[in-house]
């Protein structure tokens, strides 16, 4: 029977499966074959995703029964692998192409690459636009990586730092007076007293500092010595005294932090970022100081901040955003506030974001490096993933929108 390019088109995930022409190229690949699926994909590249799947259930079913292809054996590996898939399909939530008919293929496929160690039989395009395929000799494991967690160093006055992560729950030090506490829930709080949580009473001989820092892939929550929780995002840092003295109560943020600070109308609360200073009374809002683009924003939830930065003030209402780029203040209004705040809430939320935005995000929460190859084209990204996804599912979404990745160790290579 004669095979041609265009009888495959159409083809999804368990439709290659069975296709004996598809299985005798994976079992005895030859140039002649190879050829016939290189031109494939050159013709159909949007099937390249759909044939890769469909290779590593081949590769999944063939390590458990090496005997391939007899059919009896084919059958009865199928069988044994496909009752797997459905035990970890049930278990796991599976991110799954909108644009593909057959979900369950697409399930199984996903869950035999990411949950079962499972290799890949072709390799990516080489920079000749070849496929290059050779079930003996050249099989390729997919790599990954894991999504980042509460993570940090607390940096006493002294000097001393504490993996927080690592910390065991309860009392971890005590300044003075002051005893810092891990609670249950991952996050530190500041009391004169073990176990009591509400602010502190007692005014130490002299003002103290620490300072909380995050690792690119880690996050972090504390409660401050005057009630204030505080939310830092990746790659960020707060420097903050232990007891809050005097007539207002200062803290510096270098990345991202989200505030909910309690109101205390005799003692107002200042941020700090080097490049603009929020001035509170109580109130909800988002900083973020990174800078990658060379704009730093503050945005309000709740209450009512004063935003300065040089010699330009503003003062904002729930739903602004302020803009600092160089030596200019812009104000922006109806933000999307939940964007601004997904970060904290376990998300990855794009409203019309571009590739440098995405791919910012992602490097910080996955401690990856981002390189491009080639001319990425121009695209925008609408839609929330979530931040427990692995790298390699999350990418496998993105890529829907035609833009290709590879992942090599700690590096995350963006091609057209």
């Amino acid at each position: 029977m004669m095979h041609t390019i265009d009888d495959y088109k159409s083809f999804e995930c368990g439709d290659f499966i069975t296709d004996e022409w598809f299985q005798d190229w994976l079992i005895s690949p030859d140039a002649e074959k190879d050829k016939f699926w290189n031109d494939f994909l050159n013709k159909y590249p949007e099937r390249k995703y759909v044939l890769e799947d469909a290779v590593t259930i081949i590769r999944e079913v063939r390590s458990r029964n090496p005997e391939w292809p007899d059919e009896k054996v084919i059958r009865t590996s199928f069988q044994r692998a496909m009752t797997v898939i459905e035990q970890e399909e049930n278990e796991k939530v599976i991110p799954m192409s909108t644009h593909r008919s057959r979900r369950w293929w697409v399930a199984a496929s996903v869950v035999v690459l990411l949950g079962l160690s499972a290799y890949f039989l072709i390799s990516k395009f080489s920079s000749d636009d070849k496929l290059i395929a050779d079930s003996k000799t050249k099989e390729k494991v997919q790599t990954d990586i894991a999504p980042g967690g509460n993570k940090a160093i607390l940096t006493l006055a002294d000097g001393t730092k504490i993996i927080l992560d690592s910390a065991n729950n309860g009392a971890i030090t005590r300044q003075g007076n002051i005893t810092v506490i891990k609670l249950n829930d991952g996050q530190i709080a500041y009391n004169s007293e073990t176990g009591n949580l509400k602010p502190e009473t007692h005014t130490p001989q002299s003002t103290t500092y620490n300072t909380i820092s995050t690792p690119r892939g880690g996050q972090y929550q504390l409660v401050l010595a005057d009630g204030s929780k505080v939310w830092l995002n990746a790659a960020s840092s707060l420097t903050y005294p232990t007891a809050f003295m005097g007539n207002e109560r200062k803290v510096t943020l270098t990345g991202e932090g989200y505030f909910e600070v309690a109101h205390d109308a005799s003692k107002p609360f200042f941020v700090s970022t080097g490049k603009m200073d929020i001035r509170v009374l109580g109130t909800h809002f988002n900083v973020n100081a990174y800078g990658d683009d060379g704009t730093f924003k503050t945005t309000l939830l709740e209450g009512k901040v004063n935003v300065s930065a040089g010699s330009q003030s503003a003062v904002l209402q729930p739903g602004e955003q302020a803009r600092i780029s160089g030596n200019s203040m812009e104000i922006r209004k109806d933000v999307n506030t939940e964007e601004v705040i997904s970060w904290k809430n376990g998300l990855f939320y794009f409203d019309n974001a571009d590739i440098e935005v995405v791919m910012g995000q992602l490097a910080r929460w996955y401690d990856v490096d981002v390189e491009y190859e080639g001319s990425i084209p121009k695209r925008r990204f609408a839609g929330e993933i979530q931040k427990s996804l692995t790298l390699s599912q999350v990418m496998k979404l993105l890529s829907q929108n035609k833009i290709n990745f590879e992942i090599q160790g700690k590096k995350l290579i963006v091609k057209p």
